[in-house]
C-alpha cells in the first residue's frame, strides 16, 4: 500500500486552507469569488459614512455589496467606490449611485436609481454619483430654523409683556377673582331661590313628560290644519280679490271723470242744487198736505155739488 508523506498531507491542508481564508476574506468583504456579479464603479467627493461590505439596493432589495473604497489617483481628492451587482439587474447607461441613509443610526448604503437610456452597462462601467441630505443634518437645519423661529416668538412675547402688560395683566386677573367672588356670594344669597327655580324646572319637564300624547296630538291637529292651509287655492282668492279691486277702481274713475249718475250727482253742483230744491219743495208739500189736507182732498156726504146749477 502507498503511503502518503506527511509533508504531502501539510502542504495539502495548507493550500485548503490558504483557499479558504481567501474565500473567507472576500466573503466578508462582500465579495463572491465564485459569482457572475459585474463590478461597477462610482467616484464622490465625499462618502458620508458609507462603509465596505454595505448594501447595494434597487427600490429596497439588496443587488450588491461594497466591495472597495479609494483615493482617485488623479490628485482630485475623490473617493473612488466600487461594487459588485447581481447580472439579474440590467443597468442602464446614465444610472445613478446614490448614497443613502437606511435607519436613524446613520447606517449608508447606495441606492441604484436607473436612468431611461437604451443602452447598459458592463462590468468596469462606472456610475453617476449622488448623495443624499444626511438625515443628522436635516435635523440640524431643521432645528436651526426653528430655533430662530422660537427666538423670534421669544423676542416678540418679552415686547408684548413689558411692565405695563404685567400690570394690565394682574389688574385683570385681580378683576376676574372679584367677580368670581361676587358671583360666589350671589349664588349662596340666592340658593333658596335657585332650589326654587330648578324645582319649577324639573315640575315643568314633568309635566310634559306627562302630557307628552296631548302635545303629540296637538302637534298633529297643527300638521292637520297646516295641510289644509296648503290646500287652499289662494292664487284663484288672491285673483279674484284683484280682479274687484281693478272693477272698483274703475267705478270710481268713472265717477271722478263725472261718467254717470253717480258721476254727475258728484261732480256736477248744479245737479245736486236741483235735486236739493226738489227735495224741499216736495218736503214743503208733504207738510201742507198733513196740515191743510182738506185743499187737497174734498170729502162729500151728499155727494158733488153741481156748480154749473149753481150759477
Amino acid at each position: 500500500m502507498l503511503k502518503i508523506p506527511n509533508e504531502f498531507k501539510v502542504g495539502v491542508l495548507a493550500t485548503i486552507a490558504i483557499i479558504l481564508l481567501v474565500l473567507g476574506y472576500n466573503l466578508m468583504r462582500g465579495k463572491n469569488m465564485l459569482s457572475r456579479e459585474k463590478i461597477l464603479y462610482a467616484k464622490y467627493h465625499k462618502v458620508g459614512g458609507l462603509a465596505i461590505a454595505g448594501h447595494v439596493r434597487y427600490n429596497g432589495m439588496n443587488v450588491g455589496r461594497v466591495l472597495d473604497m479609494h483615493l482617485a489617483g488623479d490628485g482630485s481628492g475623490d473617493i473612488v467606490v466600487s461594487m459588485n451587482v447581481t447580472p439579474d439587474l440590467r443597468i442602464p447607461k446614465g444610472s445613478v449611485a446614490r448614497i443613502i441613509q437606511t435607519d436613524l443610526f446613520g447606517t449608508k448604503a447606495l441606492q441604484i436609481e436607473l436612468s431611461n437610456e437604451k443602452e447598459f452597462m458592463r462590468s468596469g462601467d462606472t456610475l453617476k454619483p449622488a448623495l443624499e441630505e444626511d438625515m443628522v443634518d436635516a435635523v440640524k437645519t431643521s432645528a436651526s430654523t426653528l430655533l430662530t423661529s422660537l427666538d423670534a416668538v421669544v423676542t416678540s412675547i418679552k415686547e408684548v409683556l413689558n411692565d405695563e402688560t404685567e400690570e394690565n395683566l394682574r389688574k385683570s386677573f385681580a378683576n376676574i377673582q372679584k367677580s368670581l367672588n361676587t358671583l360666589d356670594k350671589t349664588l349662596e344669597a340666592n340658593s333658596d331661590r335657585l332650589d326654587k327655580i330648578f324645582a319649577n324646572i324639573e315640575s315643568i319637564t314633568t309635566n310634559l313628560d306627562k302630557n307628552k300624547e296631548q302635545i303629540n296630538s296637538i302637534l298633529s291637529n297643527l300638521d292637520a290644519v297646516s295641510d289644509s292651509l296648503s290646500k287652499v287655492k289662494f292664487a284663484e282668492t288672491i285673483l279674484q280679490a284683484k280682479n274687484a279691486l281693478e272693477e272698483t277702481r274703475d267705478v270710481m274713475q268713472k265717477i271722478n271723470e263725472g261718467n254717470g249718475t253717480m258721476g254727475l250727482l258728484v261732480n256736477d253742483p248744479k245737479l245736486y242744487a236741483n235735486l236739493d230744491s226738489s227735495a224741499r219743495s216736495l218736503d214743503a208739500l208733504l207738510t201742507d198736505l198733513k196740515e191743510n189736507p182738506s185743499r187737497y182732498v174734498h170729502v162729500s156726504v151728499f155727494g158733488k155739488k153741481d156748480k154749473s146749477k149753481k150759477k
